[in-house]
């Protein structure tokens, strides 16, 4: 059974763009370490700069193995100067399909 981990993000305003860049280097670390990623939106309306990804995971496990790999990996600190100029805050929770889910 999967378990699904919603990353909800927001940038600040000149933020946006360069998270945005940096995510596209992130996701093959943390794919090649067991997250699939689902889904990824910008909100259109409402507050703006808020990015969410919904990762699907094999376990919670996966997690801690996600980080651990991102963590180790030859340019994190340069991925985590972007992360840190560019987010304002970050909610993670870990989420479950209802019966009706496709």
């Amino acid at each position: 059974m999967s378990i699904f981990l919603q990353s909800t993000l927001t940038c600040s305003g000149d933020g946006l763009a360069p998270f945005l860049q940096t995510m596209t280097q992130i996701k093959p670390v943390v794919e090649a370490a067991g997250w699939r990623l689902d889904r990824a939106f910008v909100q259109r309306t409402g507050r703006l700069n808020v990015v969410i990804d919904i990762w699907e995971m094999d376990d919670f496990n996966a997690y801690d193995t996600g980080v651990d790999a991102l963590v180790a990996h030859p340019r994190f600190a340069e991925f985590k100067r972007v992360l840190d100029a560019s987010l304002l805050s970050e909610e993670i929770v870990f989420l479950s399909k209802t019966e009706y889910s496709p």
